[in-house]
């Protein structure tokens, strides 16, 4: 059956599945009546062309790696999101976002762009027919943008690099703009005839490169330590202590159960150093890792260059990031975020609808231990980040509700392997046979202030304090 005759399931995953199951034995691919989905041939390889009918939804394109993708129609927001090379053609208006962190390859658009435009951009060329109708260029590292319309949003907002050529009316950032040399606007008309984009009678003003203001720091508050205030709390009668050996005992951690390469930990530690596994990170306003070798794939929503992802316009859109990964990885390993222990309670609702397959707590404005706290019920596996931990450290972690921990310096498989005897023995002595056996109920707070702050009984009293009883 022709491509333009197929019936295409309703799900991102089955649409882009059943086009690269036709690129393996083909250099071309066509699909007609698109409907808007978002993460539609996101990650499509090097040397092949797709060319869609229909209107592409949110990220059409996204982490490109080499394809040649042609929408003749619209496109949703974030059009070529973070695409690393290729180039992608489509032949009508994109929404907000379109070559938002483009790290390479060319990204046309043969209409206007509603909303902003090249976002956190880092390399390649991103040309514009039309107007941008928002800001452009905001947070933009390096790479070309040529707009032939005018800009109604501000221009080069936190720009540190690239240079922007603009051909309408817009109003110039505060170090002004300068019209383009005659190099520059040889260059940048030859870049549009090559895109059927006529530059006659175009004269573009250029921004480039010059100093704009950076983000401060922000400085972190010292925060309490609380793990060395809470204590274990063996097993005697109420819970039975296990001996591994002969009781079963089983510390392992799986991440991604539903993924096609599951990570499989024997015990819930995530390591640096020897035979660990191979963890891709995306940090904020960076260029994608390559997630083709990873065990793991991260999603760091933790301030870097840029203080938030730009192509999360609304919380709800870190599924959308999310699902740009695992179509990137062809479902292939678990995607997990990580984010800084703060306002917990409140993002779970988010993190939750999004989905991922689990999240990395790292140092942030609470302490460590009462964020894991507010987590407690949720469903998703929880990993604290810290330098290194004691085999206590981890249990206390665990019984906060912590489903592992992620160890930051270099650890030897000797020390690993002494780390998970003694994790297993320690398991044992508090009843537990799984991590899942683990509560708070195998802990006891040393004073108010840790039993407040965590939940857990206070020594003595014997019992959360009544501000947890809810």
């Amino acid at each position: 059956m022709a491509d333009e005759e197929e019936v295409w399931d309703p799900t991102p995953g089955d649409i882009n599945s059943r086009l690269l199951e036709r690129l393996a034995d083909s250099d071309t691919v066509a699909a007609k009546r698109l409907e808007p989905m978002a993460c539609i041939a996101v990650g499509f390889p090097r040397g092949k062309t797709a060319t869609f009918d229909g209107t592409g939804g949110d990220n059409f394109g996204g982490l490109n790696h080499g394809a040649q993708l042609i929408l003749n129609g619209g496109a949703g927001r974030f059009a070529g999101n973070s695409m690393r090379s290729g180039e992608i053609i489509v032949n009508g208006s994109a929404g907000s976002g379109a070559g938002h962190g483009l790290a390479g390859g060319t990204l046309v658009v043969q209409g206007s762009v509603r909303g902003s435009a090249a976002a956190g951009m880092l390399e390649g060329e991103l040309l514009i027919a039309g107007d941008v109708e928002g800001a452009l260029g905001t947070g933009m590292h390096g790479g070309t943008v040529v707009v032939a319309g005018n800009v109604s949003g501000d221009a080069a907002r936190y720009m540190t690099g690239g240079k922007l050529f603009i051909a309408g009316d817009f109003t110039p950032p505060d170090i002004g703009a300068k019209p383009a040399s005659p190099a520059e606007r040889k260059i940048v008309q030859k870049l549009l005839q090559e895109h059927g984009i006529d530059p006659q009678g175009l004269d573009f003003q250029g921004i480039s490169e010059t100093a704009i203001s950076q983000l401060p720091e922000v400085e972190q508050e010292e925060l309490p330590e609380l793990l060395s205030r809470l204590r274990l709390v063996a097993a005697v009668l109420k819970r039975r202590p296990r001996r591994p050996g002969l009781d079963p005992v089983n510390p392992g951690l799986t991440l991604g159960p539903d993924t096609e390469e599951p990570l499989n930990l024997t015990i819930p530690i995530l390591w640096q150093g020897e035979h660990a596994p191979q963890m891709a990170t995306w940090n904020v306003g960076t260029r994608p890792p390559d997630f083709s070798k990873c065990n793991l794939a991260i999603v760091d929503l933790s301030a870097g260059r840029l203080p938030r992802r730009l192509d999360m316009e609304r919380p709800d859109d870190l599924a959308q990031v999310i699902e740009l990964v695992r179509q990137d990885t062809r479902n292939r390993v678990p995607v997990l975020v990580r984010l800084p222990a703060g306002d917990l309670s409140g993002d779970m609702s988010v993190l939750s609808g999004a989905a991922p397959d689990g999240v990395i707590l790292a140092p942030g404005g609470v302490p460590m231990e009462a964020a894991l706290s507010a987590a407690r019920d949720s469903r998703l596996p929880m990993l604290v980040e810290m330098p290194q931990a004691s085999s206590h450290d981890v249990l206390k972690l665990l019984a906060l509700g912590g489903a592992g921990v992620v160890l930051t310096g270099k650890v030897t498989l000797s020390r690993l392997g002494k780390l998970g005897d003694k994790l297993t023995h320690g398991m044992g002595a508090l009843g537990a046979g799984s991590i899942g056996d683990l509560g708070p109920e195998n802990l006891r707070a040393l004073d108010q202030e840790t039993a407040s702050l965590t939940g857990v009984p206070l020594a003595g009293y014997d019992a959360p304090l009544p501000m947890w009883r809810h």
